[in-house]
């Protein structure tokens, strides 16, 4: 998925069109029909006001990444402590060795 396909997935979630948020967000006509037929990109200031508006990375608006956002990434780490462990409350240390362990594995297993 590249930029504009996500841009527009993006501005379906929040049920506007993209030249809304666009205006909305400060942007030109000229840049943004640039944008959307592909002949440029949004660089630096721009992604990261576009990305902060939906609240997402800059990777995720670029279509590098699924992951929405670090918060998903904590609230996604949550989730497998609780699976794994339950309750307890698992010491910082401990996680990170639960992390190498499965990085160990995929290395010897040739997983990616």
């Amino acid at each position: 998925m590249d930029f504009v396909e996500r841009f527009e997935q993006l501005c379906r979630e929040e049920n506007e069109s993209p030249t809304v948020i666009f205006t909305r967000l400060g942007f030109s006509r000229g840049t943004v029909s640039k944008w959307r037929n592909g002949k440029s990109f949004p660089q630096g200031s721009s992604l990261q006001k576009i990305a902060k508006h939906f609240d997402v990375s800059v990777d995720y608006l670029l279509g590098k990444s699924d992951i929405r956002s670090e918060k998903q990434i904590c609230d996604d780490t949550k989730k497998v402590k609780a699976i794994l462990f339950g309750n307890i409350d698992l010491p910082d240390k401990a996680w990170h060795e639960v992390l190498e362990f499965v990085e160990h594995t995929k290395r010897k297993y040739h997983l990616s």
